[in-house]
């Protein structure tokens, strides 16, 4: 027989032509033959097999097993079935498909049931449970709980099973799930059967008859059902049909369980009609088939009814063997009932656990993540100005010493970018994975290197710092330069740190070489303390320093050597240390390269724009939207560094941005990301959905501080083109500049037709790219304001941050205190107001903006403690706390408009 689900399903499988389509059209078929013919569902599920294996369809595979499993279970074979279910298991792990997995787990749910293992089954249920919930996938939920309420109901909770199943009805209905409407009516039916409630019961198995199709195990079990209550309700006639009807079924459908129902309720009917020996026929085919498969619940009540008909026939001999082995059968049923009861309560408890212990996890994560997220803001806009700085000096054409100094604060920055690139992304942490690169190289200029940015502290100790290379070396080698130096780094900083007298060496030399690699030999040797043999093997611990009194006298975290013994395993090489105390200590670690090629160095290292690229960025007209003041001048003195005809409009603000599209053409617009108001991916959205063509195709690069993976993903995925990240490298802006511009558009545009634009370099009214003070820059003997110092003459404010980016117009100057004496007043009642209102939001958004202004004007955090509040506007709960927070933020913002506005005045 065919439904006609199953008919429409066979006519859209024969027009499909993709095979992965045919096979997931295939699985829908076998969900439907199931209901009514298993033996052909589990042929099906073998034609699911093998296609998947033939079209390398890993999901079909996957799922053609789970049905397998699932077959296995409705035809009683549940050892076959839990095999199966575990190699689909395996399948689900390996391509990481939650949705699989849960559906896996339900059926060894469904399994472990059969078996009476009902807290086994109980925890395959939470389990595949826990995932749909994740997947917000309400409906597969409802089908757990469903299954959950069979496990209460095998318990005898029926009320907790009443519970859970009503729960389901109005999901399934919404839905109009046709199939788990038939199994939830059916589940309701038993338990109101079991309450003793057989009018609701009736309702229930009459309903799911309704809505089944004839010939299908749920039209076979709501007549089974019905039998039942009309069996209870002494209604032996109507009983005997619909218990004849299911009986035929269940034999047509080859159903254990239906064929059981039959049978023991039609022996029930004849033994309460006198008619032992039709009742025993009835008994005796039921425990038949009950022991076949195992189904002790079913003998015991078997052999409570052989008893009773024994008794009637006067065989009490018979009637007292299976009394006696109802008794023990109901003893063993029982203590395993309790025992379910009992590890279902433990499971219960395990799961409740294991919840909260998600949520700490998840909330933790989360804190996790936004510390990253919020570090990564931090150290990187301060780094825009180093890296920034640093290049545009070296443009200025400086001395021979200052260009070593430029050189090896170029090379920190770099390397220090690199290091927080990794420990930013997130997945990667989480992961436990950071990639290797394999570039072209020196190895004479990484020795360099650190040679160089470690003789500053070894001059002031007056020790030696040299390395020594052979020559059997390669000059150029391919290998990750990056990861060499930062091991290197952390050994040599720490032979360094720990030595009072002496020399500091890093030998390298050829270990042995292969028709494939060549293998180098790293040696870093001092003169200093030493190691004592207790802390020797456990040096590359995490957090292992030798001796307290070490950690006392030179500090650290001890993951120096940790990281480094990490590296060096990622690159495949092996580092070991032998060390005498005061002696001195050598550590050795080895790396295979490959040989490089000097050839493709000078071609990377030489970024050089050809006239024509220069031509094309003198014609370009660029939108820089930054609310940040110094981003801005290290962005046009760049670029116009190179181009000296490029224009640039600034926007700081989203707002300030859409006005300047909707009046002017553009070629590009910088894009930063973190703007009160309105966002950057916000401003990208408004473009793209709500400016007519072309301006809503106009290419948008995100330029901002957020470099995570899952931030630039997001970016991408809002409607921007690409990512630069702050700080920015001058070739990497260029190049995304260049990829980005449409050359052939912008040829053929005279330069006389654009809008000339003036550069407004003013103020920033809001910042939230936030740049941190060096401490350089402060004055040594500042303090955090408290009474004494409020009455003493120590200032707050510092010009001299200032003076950095304003430089010596004193008009300029002016100018930006101005605009902070008229702004900061604002920010200051917007906090005091956002407290009286308790409006935490409005806060936070104020002290987020004073944040950078008290910056600019040289207050630093220990002083004002503006970024604290911030934060504690957001998770504070003690008002009090908050509103000293405030009071004295109110009193520093006073101190700090005196002073300046003596320092314009004088």
């Amino acid at each position: 027989m065919s439904t006609e689900r199953y008919t429409e399903l066979r006519l859209k499988y024969e027009k499909l032509t993709n095979s992965e389509e045919q096979i997931l059209c295939l699985i829908d078929i076998v969900l439907e033959v199931r209901n009514y013919d298993i033996e052909e569902a589990f042929e099906l599920t073998e034609d699911v097999i093998k296609l998947s294996l033939q079209h390398n369809f890993r999901e079909g595979y996957g799922r053609g097993l789970n049905l397998k499993g699932s077959c296995y279970w409705r035809k009683g074979d549940y050892n076959a079935g839990l095999d199966t279910l575990k190699e689909a298991l395996l399948v689900a792990k390996s391509m990481n498909n939650d949705a699989l997995k849960a559906r896996i787990y339900n059926n060894f749910g469904n399994i472990y049931r059969e078996l009476g293992d009902l807290s086994s089954a109980s925890k395959y249920y939470q389990w595949s449970l826990e995932i749909h919930e994740d997947l917000n996938d309400q409906l597969s939920q409802s089908a757990i709980m469903m299954n959950i309420s069979n496990i209460h109901f095998d318990l005898f909770d029926y009320d907790l099973a009443l519970d859970y199943a009503l729960r389901c009805l109005a999901i399934f209905k919404e839905y109009d799930d046709k199939n788990r409407l038939i199994n939830l009516y059916h589940t309701l039916g038993n338990i109101y059967f079991k309450k003793d409630d057989f009018d609701n019961a009736l309702i229930n198995y009459k309903n799911s008859l309704v809505i089944t199709e004839p010939n299908t195990i749920g039209y076979m079990l709501a007549n089974s059902g019905i039998g039942k209550v009309y069996y209870k309700l002494k209604k032996f006639d109507r009983a005997r049909h619909y218990l004849n009807q299911a009986f035929e079924q269940s034999e047509d459908l080859l159903n254990i369980e239906g064929l059981i129902i039959s049978e023991f309720y039609l022996g029930r009917v004849n033994l309460d009609e006198g008619n032992y020996n039709d009742a025993l026929k009835h008994f005796d085919h039921a425990f038949e088939m009950a022991n076949q498969y195992s189904r002790k619940h079913d003998i015991m009540s078997i052999h409570e009814m052989y008893a009773t008909v024994y008794e009637g026939m006067h065989d009490l001999t018979k009637a007292y063997g299976h009394l006696k082995t109802y008794e023990q059968l109901k003893e063993e049923i029982f203590q395993q009932n309790t025992s379910n009861r009992l590890r279902n309560l433990q499971i219960r408890h395990e799961i409740e656990f294991a919840v909260k212990e998600k949520e700490v996890a998840e909330q933790s994560s989360k804190l996790k993540q936004e510390f990253i997220a919020n570090m990564s803001h931090e150290i990187r806009t301060p780094m825009n100005s180093i890296v920034g700085m640093a290049r545009l000096l070296a443009e200025k054409n400086p001395r021979a010493d200052q260009i070593k100094y430029l050189n090896a604060i170029t090379q920190s920055a770099d390397n220090l970018l690199v290091i927080i690139n990794d420990i930013l992304d997130f997945s990667k942490i989480e992961a436990g994975k950071v990639a290797i690169e394999y570039i072209d190289f020196s190895l004479n200029q990484v020795l360099k290197n650190i040679v160089t940015l470690l003789r500053f502290k070894a001059d002031e100790k007056n020790i030696d710092v040299r390395f020594e290379i052979d020559d059997q070396v390669p000059e150029v080698l391919i290998g990750d330069p990056t990861r060499l130096s930062q091991v290197l780094m952390n050994l040599a900083g720490n032979a360094v740190k720990f030595t009072e007298q002496g020399s500091v060496i890093i030998k390298v030399k050829v270990h042995q070489s292969s028709q494939e690699n060549i293998y180098i030999q790293f040696e870093v040797s001092d003169t200093g303390i030493g190691i004592s043999e207790e802390y020797v093997n456990k040096i590359f611990d995490s957090f292992t320093q030798a001796g307290t009194d070490v950690a006392r006298k030179y500090g650290g975290t001890g993951l120096g050597l940790t990281i480094s013994k990490q590296l060096v395993d990622l690159m495949h090489g092996e580092i070991s240390v032998v060390s005498k105390v005061d002696i001195g200590t050598v550590f050795t670690f080895i790396l295979p390269f490959k040989v490089g090629d000097q050839e493709r160095i000078k071609l990377k290292d030489a970024f050089e724009l050809s006239a024509e690229n220069i031509d094309i960025l003198n014609k370009t007209r660029i939108l820089l939207v930054d609310d940040n003041e110094f981003n801005m001048i290290l962005a046009v003195d760049t670029l116009k560094s190179y181009a000296e005809k490029i224009r640039i409009d600034e926007a700081v603000s989203g707002k300030d941005a859409l006005a300047k599209l909707e009046m002017n053409d553009y070629d590009l617009i910088l894009m930063d990301i973190q703007m009160p108001l309105m966002n950057g991916v916000e401003v990208t959205q408004k473009i793209r959905n709500e400016f007519p063509k072309p301006k809503s195709d106009i290419k948008i690069l995100a330029m901002t501080a957020n470099v995570m993976t899952h931030d630039i993903e997001h970016y991408l995925q809002n409607g921007m083109n690409g990512h630069v990240p702050k700080p920015f490298r001058k070739d990497e802006l260029l190049r995304q500049l260049l990829k980005n511009l449409d050359a052939e558009v912008i040829g053929k545009r005279e330069l006389g037709d654009l809008n000339s634009s003036n550069i407004s370099l003013d103020f920033p009214h809001q910042d939230i790219d936030e740049l941190e003070i060096d401490d350089v820059s402060q004055n040594q003997n500042l303090q955090a304001p408290s009474v004494k110092s409020q009455a003493s003459n120590l200032k707050i404010t510092d010009p001299r941050f200032l003076i950095s980016f304003a430089g010596n117009d004193m008009e300029k100057q002016k100018k930006y205190i101005n605009l902070f004496l008229e702004n900061a007043p604002k920010m200051m009642l917007q906090i005091e107001q956002g407290f009286e209102r308790d409006d935490r939001e409005m806060i936070k958004i104020g002290a987020h903006s004073l944040k950078t202004q008290l910056n600019y004007m040289g207050v630093k955090e220990e002083v004002s403690q503006v970024q604290s509040l911030e934060r504690m506007a957001v998770h504070c709960q003690d008002k009090d706390e908050l509103k000293q927070k405030i009071t004295h933020l109110s009193k520093v913002c006073k101190q700090a408009f005196g002073e300046l506005k003596d320092y314009v005045e004088n």
